[in-house]
């Protein structure tokens, strides 16, 4: 007997009590981040989805991202652009009505990821973005820029930043973290998690 369709494209006889679940993968998420993420709650409704700002971009939903998650299908969820692309705005985890904390799963997605080795330009970016942040205790865009896209990129960007220096948007000059010590305690902790 073929499985009936349900609402969504998802088969009738797919059950959330954990039997379709790989837990392998799914354990790996949670120790990762995602242990308040209530991954094994999701009833696929698509609350998530239909709040997600950037759903028109993504080639996966979040709905389908944390489905693909519980299933363990971790070559579909690891080629999804939707990692790179979610903003971390919390509208999908704020808007669940289980609980579940859609951001947090590709939080935690995209850490496994990257500690594998994936490389693209978003991890890239992501890197560089982290060092800055370490090096000097806050972002300078311009030297985000530099690294990331090199002297081309700030050359086409110019006119803008120039635009945004002038009313105050963005600082020529890289601004200090207030108490630099405290920082780096701050961060030295956060490495032994």
């Amino acid at each position: 007997m073929a499985a009936k369709k349900f609402l969504f494209g998802l088969k009738v006889d797919r059950q959330l009590d954990g039997d379709k679940m790989n837990r392998e993968f799914l354990d790996k998420v949670i120790a990762e981040g995602g242990e308040g993420a209530a991954i094994a709650s999701c009833m696929q409704c698509g609350t998530c989805s239909g709040g997600c700002t950037n759903i028109d971009r993504m080639d996966m939903s979040p709905r389908t991202l944390v489905l693909m998650v519980q299933r363990g299908e971790w070559e579909k969820v690891i080629k999804s652009n939707s990692l790179w692309l979610c903003t971390s705005c919390y509208t999908c985890t704020s808007r669940c009505p289980r609980g579940v904390r859609p951001s947090d799963v590709i939080e935690a997605v995209k850490a496994i990821a990257i500690r594998q080795g994936i490389e693209n330009d978003s991890t890239k970016f992501n890197q560089i973005f982290v060092e800055l942040v370490q090096k000097r205790g806050i972002l300078f865009e311009p030297e985000l820029m530099q690294k990331y896209g090199g002297l081309q990129a700030m050359l086409e960007q110019a006119e803008l930043g120039i635009k945004l220096a002038l009313k105050g948007k963005i600082s020529p000059f890289p601004a200090k973290v207030k108490d630099p010590k405290k920082f780096s305690e701050a961060l030295e902790k956060a490495g032994k998690k």
